[in-house]
């Protein structure tokens, strides 16, 4: 089963999309800042990163985003941002960063899983 990475300051999203992530086999290995991203991308080599944009002190989601497509030993795991910012501008820094889907919160459970059943089946 694929493994996944989780990135946002807030415990409350992280535990919910662990637990929708969960229900279908996943495995989850959560981050609370950017930094702690970083590393768990190195260490775990996770099949899918989730970002969200504002994780506290530290780089944000498109900072990390980049840094992950940056490295030559991370850069083909695909990133998802989870993210408040809806703007089409974050979307454009988001995707020139180099997300591969860029989801706004509130977003549904059925909506996160999708997405990430499509992209794990396309890499």
């Amino acid at each position: 089963m694929a493994k996944l990475l989780v990135a946002d300051d807030l415990v409350p999203i992280r535990q919910m999309v662990r637990i929708t992530l969960s229900t279908q086999g996943w495995t989850i290995v959560e981050a609370k800042n950017g930094n702690e991203a970083l590393e768990l991308v190195r260490s775990e080599k996770p099949d899918l990163v989730l970002l969200d944009v504002d994780m506290g002190p530290g780089p944000n989601g498109f900072d990390v985003c980049r840094q992950i497509k940056a490295d030559e030993a991370t850069k083909d795991i695909p990133v998802v941002m989870l993210t408040a910012h809806e703007s089409d501008s974050d979307r454009a820094i988001g995707f020139a960063a180099g997300a591969t889907q860029y989801l706004t919160k509130p977003f549904g459970p059925l909506e996160l899983i999708d997405t990430i059943r499509g992209i794990l089946a396309h890499s």
